[in-house]
């Protein structure tokens, strides 16, 4: 429950309603109803107060430079949080408008979206220091993973006690432990980026806000705003935006429209791509953190991305030249 005294630091009147967002795993999200008008209010949860300080006045300045960024509204003393025995707050305009799916975005506004993220990393660029050659995230260890899904084949169920959810777990666990045997000398050597900067960190349908005419009204949610290789940004958001979900993969036609509209606004070298590409393709071979939430910490909120993650990580090993062609485009 949002604790309403804490809304008293802002110029934005009185509570006439408030209306929980259960968007989002990490912070806790409120739309409130205010005698001045209508605010999104955010407690943070899992980021430390430097983290937000940083975030919040990037995101101004960039809020400033014209970009669709919410910036923090600041208190009736200056200040854009609020750090209270209920925890910390922070207030921003409420923006009106829909999460879409990357499926329904047209060839046109794939490559926008594209170019829209080609422009963000441009002016962080712009804002903060440089960050030459940066490194890529070292490569996961087949032998750390065997062992984790050693890990959680022990948690699953008895046989004759398991869902259709376990069930499916038992089997792309097996599955797995084939594909990491069967890949292991495929692992991404340690290295460094041709071009890095600091990038929104987690680009996705969830953190854009669409209006109506379907040109995005904001991207949200930059607590993971860091460093690092643009071109591993520009392929995950890619992975993200345009998978369909389940065996079919990606939506490569979609895909390739984005990187072709993020590589007009802002060039990246075909390799960083292709070194991307790679590098994402390999960490998802290892990736488990739903069976490891459900399994290791008893929280099931994930359990409906696993079949998706799943499916993908086959489909993309079967067509990975396909996918190198796509996403690795000049």
């Amino acid at each position: 429950m949002l604790p309403l005294s804490v809304l008293r630091f802002w110029p934005i009147g009185v509570p006439t309603g408030v209306r929980y967002l259960a968007e989002g795993l990490m912070n806790r999200n409120w739309q409130v109803t205010m005698s001045a008008g209508v605010f999104f209010v955010k407690q943070f949860l899992d980021i430390d107060q430097e983290q937000i300080g940083f975030q919040q006045e990037v995101t101004s300045q960039l809020a400033a430079s014209g970009l669709p960024v919410p910036a923090a509204m600041p208190t009736v003393d200056g200040a854009r949080l609020v750090c209270a025995a209920e925890g910390r707050f922070a207030v921003y305009p409420w923006i009106a408008g829909r999460h879409r799916r990357g499926l329904e975005l047209t060839a046109g506004q794939c490559g926008e979206l594209g170019g829209l993220l080609g422009g963000v990393h441009r002016a962080l660029g712009d804002l903060l220091p440089p960050v030459p050659e940066a490194a890529w995230k070292p490569a996961a260890d087949p032998a750390s993973t065997g062992e984790l899904i050693e890990t959680l084949v022990g948690r699953l169920p008895p046989p004759r006690s398991r869902d259709a959810f376990d069930e499916r777990a038992a089997r792309v666990l097996v599955e797995r432990r084939t594909m990491l045997a069967e890949l292991a000398d495929r692992r991404p050597p340690d290295g460094r980026a041709r071009a890095g900067g600091h990038v929104h960190g987690d680009f996705h349908a969830l953190n854009l806000l669409y209006d109506d005419a379907g040109t995005v009204a904001a991207v949200l949610d930059w607590d993971r705003l860091t460093a690092g290789p643009l071109a591993a940004e520009v392929v995950r958001a890619a992975t993200l935006l345009f998978g369909f979900g389940d065996e079919r993969g990606l939506d490569l036609e979609r895909a390739g429209r984005f990187v072709a509209g993020y590589q007009r606004a802002s060039p990246l070298p075909v390799e960083d791509l292709a070194g991307a590409v790679w590098r994402l393709w390999w960490e998802r071979l290892h990736d488990f953190w739903m069976l490891e939430w459900r399994y290791l910490r008893g929280d099931r909120s994930c359990d409906h991305l696993f079949p998706g993650a799943a499916a993908l990580v086959v489909w993309w090993t079967r067509y990975y030249e396909q996918v190198l062609k796509v996403l690795a485009q000049g």
